[in-house]
């Protein structure tokens, strides 16, 4: 490094050891990058990450022990065998920004001595650590004129910003792990992977979830659209760079579960819709047996009957309720005011399932979302029928989440 700070003998004694963990494409079927992780040796006795990072004792000595990380995970990876077709995902304390020490150029030399070229490196940020922001962004400006990419580290966690996702447009986001461990079994989990998912691609950035630690939870990350896994499922962090082998181990059944999953899935969800519909032909039939002014009796009757139904209501051709909704007895709602059951009258007309109904367009199923008359969240499915004096109408069946997924 070109400049020199005052070690304490603690440090001098310590050696950083230089270990990597495999980043997985999903659409690749390989490793494509390793992310860097330090450890320390002192006397024998290994240490780990925080305790290794506990060991400085002023602002000087943290930003010399992370200039020293630094530069031997370079230094490793670079005499890595099969190193050259990687690129190498490197941690960066924020933080240490702030420090009058800190140089934008000398972080830079680290990277030119080492040989290896900016076009492999992904430097990792943790935005919020650092308090002055201009010169973060001066910092992420001058890596990318030098040819690296900038990701963002912990994305869903603490204090994460979305203006600064905006100003510092990331190349790539890292989604938290506690959001990623568990994705497979919650649904709130999944469904704010699946935005930050879709804020990644819709800004131009790849989505990598770190923390993966189970089959299932990968196999959920991959179905939400996620580019990149990282975590325990494929490897611990070692100190060399694994081969992946597509036609066996972990990644194998990644990939074979995936395609049964993704069949097995469809086929439940288009059974699910089948049986829902059979559902829906039955009102409909029960509907037309009688006049409009037993409608509201009959969808009464029908929902206790049928357990994939929640709610059901009519609407006429405008999108104005002329039903009541008919609610399950044995099921919990919210008690709450922003949570009730809409009453006739009520207008539906800006609703996704009216608007995106195509003339003529017998059937719709919308997307999950969460229902005002229940506070769960469900689907609608509608059935455009004509009534007997010639209006049109949709019968509309809010699903109960088990239909959801």
């Amino acid at each position: 490094m070109s400049f020199n700070l005052n070690r304490s003998r603690k440090l001098e004694d310590v050696e950083i050891r230089s270990l990597y963990q495999p980043l997985y494409s999903v659409h690749e079927k390989k490793y494509i990058a390793v992310e860097a992780l330090s450890r320390g040796i002192s006397a024998g006795t290994a240490l780990g990450a925080g305790e290794l990072f506990s060991l400085p004792g002023n602002e000087k000595e943290t930003l010399e022990l992370n200039m020293k990380c630094i530069a031997s995970a370079l230094g490793n990876f670079i005499n890595l065998p099969g190193a050259e077709q990687y690129s190498l995902f490197l941690n960066f304390d924020s933080s240490l920004m702030d420090n009058e020490d800190f140089s934008n150029r000398d972080f830079a030399l680290e990277a030119i001595n080492s040989g290896i070229s900016a076009r492999h490196i992904v430097i990792e940020l943790i935005e919020n650590r650092v308090k002055d922001f201009d010169r973060l962004l001066r910092f992420t400006d001058y890596c990318r004129e030098k040819g690296a990419l900038i990701a963002l580290d912990d994305v869903g966690a603490g204090y994460s910003s979305f203006q600064r996702v905006v100003k510092i447009k990331p190349d790539v986001i890292k989604i938290d792990r506690e959001l990623v461990n568990g994705v497979s079994e919650e649904f709130h989990k999944r469904e704010v992977c699946r935005s930050l998912i879709e804020l990644a691609h819709n800004i131009g950035a790849l989505s990598l979830a770190e923390g993966v630690e189970t089959l299932n939870d990968a196999l959920e990350c991959q179905e939400l659209g996620v580019d990149i896994l990282q975590g325990f499922y494929f490897s611990k962090p070692v100190d060399k760079i694994l081969p992946v082998d597509t036609t066996s181990g972990k990644v194998s059944l990644l990939v074979e579960t995936r395609n049964f999953s993704a069949k097995e899935r469809d086929r439940i969800l288009s059974s699910s819709i089948k049986r829902v519909k059979s559902q829906a032909l039955q009102i409909h039939r029960s509907l037309m047996r009688q006049g409009s002014e037993e409608w509201d009796s009959i969808l009464c009757e029908k929902v206790e009957m049928m357990s994939d139904i929640e709610c059901a209501y009519i609407l006429d051709r405008d999108g104005i309720q002329c039903s009541i909704s008919a609610m399950r007895s044995d099921m919990i709602y919210k008690d709450h005011s922003l949570f009730k059951p809409a009453q006739p009258g009520a207008d539906h007309s800006q609703k996704y399932y009216y608007l995106r109904k195509q003339e003529g367009q017998k059937w719709y199923i919308s997307d999950p979302y969460i229902s005002r008359a229940t506070a769960h969240i469900c689907r609608t499915v509608s059935l455009m029928f004509t009534a007997d004096d010639s209006e049109v109408h949709h019968l509309c069946l809010d699903i109960i989440a088990s239909f959801v997924s």
